[in-house]
């Protein structure tokens, strides 16, 4: 008997940061965060050949970006590093910070499959807000990403990390079209292990994704039967996902 589909809760993807000032990583986990979302901003290269109709276009390199927004906790030590960064104007090496994240809905041996990236700390506003002291800003691309196995502490707060393989992501060119007309179709939403992108006007959504083999991709849209078995494997390059909805 097939096991049932479980939703994934976003408490199930959790992120910590290096907060150590040695060569030893100490990773603390971030909380009281009320924004951690992740935008991959690919960039596009477009151009008109004279022997083809239209414009072409191909992503040729993407900067990874996590916008954040936390209320300062006194004692709390990611709120301390990000604070200072914001407050005494830090920039190059002293505001880049190592972001490790976890995905507890994916177990490895005594723990958990995860990603560590070094990030360049882009402050954003603070203090606006009149309940707590807030402060907001990005987390941009500084590094590739290595992939490895972190082990949490009994109560969760810290991580230890070993690394496996240092990888490259690559992009996911997905295209939906009407199956009939052969349309495109806009705002038609593909959801990736509990991530969900939507279709741009000419029905594409552009993601960038580790390589591996990817299955039960979802693709819906109001007025449409929903797909819910397509799979797509990405190995060493670029992949082009064509993918046509049956009007319901």
């Amino acid at each position: 008997m097939a096991n049932a589909e479980e939703l994934v809760k976003r408490s199930r993807k959790v992120a910590f940061m290096n907060v150590s000032t040695t060569a030893i990583a100490t990773f603390i986990r971030m909380t009281k965060f009320t924004e951690i979302s992740k935008s991959k901003n690919p960039t596009e290269y477009s151009r008109t050949y004279v022997d083809e109709d239209g414009e072409v276009t191909d992503v040729t390199g993407y900067s990874e970006e996590i916008s954040y927004n936390f209320d300062q906790h006194i004692g709390n030590l990611v709120h301390k590093k990000l604070a200072d960064i914001a407050d005494d104007e830090k920039t190059g090496a002293n505001a880049l910070v190592e972001i490790l994240q976890v995905d507890l809905t994916e177990p490895m041996g005594d723990g958990y499959k995860a990603r560590l990236r070094t990030y360049s700390t882009v402050p954003d506003a603070d203090g606006d807000s009149t309940d707590a002291y807030t402060y907001s800003g990005a987390f941009r691309k500084n590094s590739n990403m290595t992939i490895g196995v972190a082990k949490l502490s009994a109560d969760g707060k810290t991580a230890t990390f070993t690394p496996s393989q240092e990888v490259a992501e690559y992009p996911v060119t997905f295209i939906v079209k009407d199956s009939v007309e052969n349309t495109p179709i806009e705002n038609a939403k593909i959801t990736i292990d509990g991530v969900s992108y939507v279709t741009d006007a000419t029905g594409i959504a552009i993601v960038f994704l580790d390589a591996e083999t990817y299955s039960n991709i979802t693709v819906e849209k109001d007025g449409y039967t929903t797909q819910s078995d397509i799979s797509v494997t990405v190995s060493n390059g670029a992949v082009l996902k064509e993918i046509e909805l049956v009007e319901a």
